[in-house]
Formats: structure tokens, sequence, C-alpha cells
């Protein structure tokens, strides 16, 4: 069986995750991890239990260059802060590797496009890991859409909610301390900026059932925030034991930004995102069409002429139903190995193994994830301006 050379930049929590994984799946060979952290080896160790440990690169902060160099993979996965995927994409696409980047908000207009343009000239594909495209219910709903069961689809919805106060604030009330974690890095971006920071969980499947970049393009981008940080103030403050009022910090970001996306074909997108307000985490979906509706959180259907008149249906029936080819080779397994996340990632990852051998079809490319990135810089700028702005392609 030809084997995948594989690389990994970043065993923080989801290069580990990721890592795990792959060694469930026959095709991958990890042939080298790279990362800052001196407990690297040590790290390693607990995740290869029963393969030999790869050579592990920490020495410095370009180490991954030389993994790149020493290695040459035919898969580079960088799980690394966000502030350094656009360059270690980059030199691993130069280095000869295609590339699977964990997704994130662009934090320019300008880094995805440079990517695009990177990509094309050493003819290496660069793979968006965004795992919500692979659950199984958007799938099964992808297949209705297809079937045609919504009919034209008119308004979507989805977001980012997901209470991230307890990575961003520790037990005593400080607000980005947790050495060693994805606060570090992840905390100032909320003192920095006010917008959509990670819009792609939301988004990309919505994308994949209006057929962005396919059909249909999205034309405008308006959003809107409410008042900055009183999420986190009020969190810093039950956890210190003091008022609000006392607290001198000052935050950028909304608890709540909301951002209205208009296509081409006249649907509507309101993307949502909302991680500093207690609540349930949610991705908060629904698909509406001139058939029916979708609603994701309360795992119900609704089709003009098949539900009972005005009465949500379950949606269990429809996505057995409507099951998707990848769900219907690999569901077992996925649920075995990938409990935490419901088999999504383990389905991504058999599915970018089986592209790479030229057997499947992976369903987004980097052209895909510069549009949903996109709406980070674009987001930040509506805000600022207080007005509609016209929404990028990058497929021209």
């Amino acid at each position: 069986m030809k084997k995948i050379r594989t690389v990994v930049i970043g065993a923080g929590y989801r290069g580990r995750y990721l890592i795990s994984l792959l060694q469930h799946i026959a095709v991958f060979e990890i042939v080298g991890v790279s990362d800052l952290s001196p407990r690297l080896p040590a790290t390693l160790a607990t995740l290869f239990t029963e393969q030999p440990i790869p050579p592990v690169y920490n020495t410095g902060a370009d180490d991954y260059r030389r993994m790149l160099d020493e290695q040459h993979p035919d898969l580079t996965i960088v799980a690394s802060p966000w502030h350094l995927h656009k360059a270690q994409a980059l030199y691993a696409l130069q280095a000869g590797s295609h590339v699977a980047l964990e997704v994130k908000g662009a934090l320019t207009a300008d880094e995805y496009p440079e990517l695009i343009r990177q990509s094309q000239q050493c003819g290496r594909q660069v793979f968006p890991l965004e795992n919500t495209l692979f659950m199984d219910d958007i799938l099964a709903i992808y297949n209705m859409v297809q079937a045609g069961l919504f009919g034209q689809l008119v308004f979507l919805q989805g977001g980012y909610r997901h209470d991230l106060t307890h990575i961003l604030i520790d037990e005593e009330g400080n607000f980005g301390a947790h050495n060693g974690t994805e606060a570090e890095w992840r905390s100032h971006y909320y003192e920095t900026q006010n917008g959509d920071l990670y819009p792609t969980h939301g988004l990309a499947p919505l994308c994949l059932f209006l057929g962005i970049n396919r059909t249909d393009h999205i034309k405008s981008i308006t959003s809107f925030a409410t008042t900055p940080g009183l999420g986190l103030r009020s969190c810093i403050a039950r956890r210190k034991g003091i008022n609000p009022d006392q607290i001198n910090r000052t935050f950028e970001m909304g608890d709540v930004v909301t951002s209205i996306l208009q296509a081409e074909s006249g649907a509507q997108i309101t993307l949502l995102h909302d991680t500093t307000l207690p609540r349930p985490r949610s991705l908060n979906y629904e698909v509406e069409g001139t058939g029916g509706v979708w609603n994701a959180d309360k795992h119900s259907v609704y089709i003009e002429g098949k539900s009972p008149a005005e009465e949500w249906e379950p949606e269990n029936g429809y996505i057995a139903r409507y099951k998707h080819r990848y769900w219907q080779q690999w569901e077992s397994e996925a649920l075995r190995y990938d409990a935490h996340h419901q088999g999504m990632d383990y389905i991504m990852l058999r599915v970018l193994g089986e592209a790479l051998l030229g057997r499947e079809t992976y369903p987004a490319t980097l052209i895909d994830m510069a549009i949903w990135a996109a709406v980070s810089p674009y987001s930040k700028e509506s805000i600022r301006q207080q007005r509609t702005l016209p929404f990028p392609r990058y497929d021209q």
C-alpha cells in the first residue's frame, strides 16, 4: 500500500488530536512533528504507544523548515497558532508538499489570496481542515438539498456559539494567563479586534449547500457588534469576587457579532460569532427554502407536503435515508476512534487520504477556505465603517 508521508506542524490540543486519529488510518505515515514546546518528545511518547515515535523538531521557531527540508513529505498538516499558518503553509508549498490547513478567520485581507497564488504556482493543493463539512447530519442535509427537498434555498444561518471563557480566563479571573495553552495567543484578539474571528465552522456547510464558488457567489457583507467586553468583564468579576466596574481592562470584541451575507442568487446567510457569554455550544444551523426547513438545534425538519401541517418532524429518519456515502463507508470506525467529535474528524482525514491517492474528491478547496475566512477582515471593516461592503471573489 502506498503511504502518504506526513508531517505535522503544531502539537497543541488540535495537533495532538489529529496525530492520534492519523495513526488509525493506514494510508498515512507520520514522519515528523514540529512544535516549539520543550515537552514535545514526552508528548509524542504518550501519543505513539504502539508505533515508533517520529523525528522531533523543536529547536526553534523555524525548525519546521528543517523538518520539511529533511523529510520531503507528501503532506504537511498545519495545526499551529493562527498567526503562523500563512508562513508555514507557504514554505511547505515551496518545499513541494501538499498542505492540510487548520481553519480560522483571515488575519489580513490578502492572507489567502497569496496562498492561492503559491498553490497554483507550485502545483500543490491546500486542503481546508473544516470538520463541520464531514458531519453526518450536514452531509445528509446536503444530499437532501441536492435532491430538491428544500426547494430553492432562501435563508440560511450558522455560527460559532461556544463559551470560551474557560480558555480565555483562569479560575482566579486572570485573562489570557494560561501559560502553555491556547489562551496565550488567542486572548489578545479579544483586546485588539472587533469582528467575526472564527467564521468557518458556521459558514462552510452553508456555502456547500448554496454552491458558493460553483453556481453562486457571496456579493456583500453587513456586520454588527454588541457592546464590547461585557461578557468577559462579567466572567472576570465573578471569578475574582469583585464588581465589573472595578475591572479597568479594555476589550474591543463585541460579545456577539452578527454578519449578514447576501448571495448573488438572492439567498441570505446570517452568521453569528458568540464566544464570551454563558451558553451551551451551538453551530446554530438552519436551512430554509421554498420546500421546507431544517433546524439543527431542534434536530428537526419540516418538508412541505410530507410533514404534518405546521409540525416539526424528527430529523433522524431523513438523516438515515439520505446518509452520505462517506458515512455509509466509514461510520463504524469513525465513531470508534473519534467519539469526541462524533466522527467528523476521522471522516475528514479519511477523505483527505483518499483524495491524495486519487480515489475520492475532497469537498472543499483553498478558494472556498479563502471565502469563509474573508468574513473576518470584512466583518471588522463593515463594523468600523458602519456600512455594507462588497465581498471579494477569489475564483477569477
